[in-house]
C-alpha cells in the first residue's frame, strides 16, 4: 500500500492510483471533471498546479499499444476536448502533454502553460524544476484557485 498527501492536505492511500482513482476508491481533489466508461479526468491529486489535468484509462494497461484503435481515437478526443475546455476557460494559451511507460498506469499528464513558468525552458527536461516551484509556492490563494478551475472545467465539459 502507498500513501502521500494529497494537494487539499489529505492522506490518501492507494496500491495503483490510476485503479483506485477509476474505481472510485480515491476520489482527486475537487472530484471527477470528466469520466466515461474508459477515461477519467482530474486535477492531479499531488501536483499543485492549477488545471494541471490527469486523463487517466479505467482498465490496468502500461501503454498506448495496449489501448484498441478506437480507444486510442477516444482518448484523444478527449484530450482534445479537455485543452479546448482549458483555453475556453482562459486557463492558458498552450499545454504540455506528457506520457511515459515507466509508470504502472496508463496516464496522459496536461501541464497548463503559466506565465510564471517563463524562467524554464517548458520542456519535459524542466517538468521536475516546475514541479518543485509549484509545491514551493504552493498556498491558500493557489488552492482556491485550483478549486475554482475544477469547477469552470466541470462546467464545461457538461456543455
Amino acid at each position: 500500500m502507498n500513501k502521500t498527501i494529497d494537494i487539499l492536505g489529505n492522506e490518501i492511500s492507494f496500491d495503483c492510483m490510476g485503479c483506485d482513482i477509476a474505481d472510485h476508491k480515491l476520489i482527486p481533489p475537487g472530484g471527477y471533471i470528466y469520466e466515461d466508461d474508459l477515461i477519467t479526468i482530474a486535477q492531479d491529486p499531488e501536483i499543485p498546479i492549477v488545471g494541471f489535468m490527469i486523463l487517466g484509462t479505467k482498465k490496468h494497461i502500461k501503454s498506448i499499444n495496449d489501448l484498441s484503435n478506437e480507444e486510442r481515437h477516444r482518448i484523444m478526443d478527449v484530450l482534445n476536448l479537455t485543452i479546448e475546455n482549458m483555453k475556453k476557460i482562459g486557463l492558458c494559451k498552450e499545454v504540455l502533454i506528457i506520457q511515459e511507460e515507466s509508470s504502472s498506469h496508463f496516464h496522459i499528464w496536461i501541464l497548463p502553460v503559466f506565465p510564471w513558468m517563463d524562467k524554464y525552458d517548458k520542456s519535459v527536461r524542466d517538468i521536475q524544476e516546475i514541479i518543485s516551484y509549484a509545491k514551493d509556492n504552493y498556498n491558500e490563494s493557489v488552492k482556491k484557485e485550483l478549486l475554482e478551475t475544477i469547477d469552470k472545467l466541470k462546467t464545461e465539459f457538461r456543455k
